[in-house]
């Protein structure tokens, strides 16, 4: 008996696979106000992050936010970005001061940005992020067939 596999790009993905990404930095005063957010788009610019990176027609742009804070000391970094089928899944630490801390007393909002390969996001749909502790903090989409 012979077992015969049909599908789109993403057939055959079960497991997670990591995939690579590119560091553009990360900022304490994005202009997002909002709770934690991740968005991907083709320009940093539609992220708000176009101050971390010049658009490049051959990546996707993935913008992690931490959420608005009250005062500083509060940080985001991705630290993995894995494909499981349709879904990225990007694993972020979050950062917050130590209890008792000294911090300035000013709002902040802390992001990350990452770029990956266009194609690694080739038929993906989903966009999760996920803190340390394996906690799921935001979900978006991925943009499809964008120039």
């Amino acid at each position: 008996m012979v077992a015969v596999a049909c599908g789109g790009p993403e057939a055959g993905v079960t497991a997670a696979q990591n995939v690579p990404f590119t560091d553009h930095g990360s900022t304490q005063e994005s202009e997002y106000e909002g709770g934690p957010r991740i968005v991907a788009a083709t320009d940093p610019a539609t992220i708000g992050l176009e101050q971390l990176a010049a658009r490049d027609a051959t990546r996707l742009y993935i913008g992690a936010f931490a959420g608005a804070q009250r005062t500083g000391g509060y940080d985001i970094r991705v630290v993995r970005i894995e494909r499981t089928g349709s879904t990225l899944t990007a694993h972020a630490t979050f950062g917050a001061p130590p209890p008792g801390a000294i911090t300035i007393q000013v709002l902040t909002s802390p992001a990350h940005l990452v770029s990956i390969e266009r194609q690694s996001a080739s038929s993906a749909r989903e966009l999760v992020l996920m803190d340390q502790s394996g906690a799921e903090r935001a979900r978006g989409t991925v943009p499809q067939s964008q120039p």
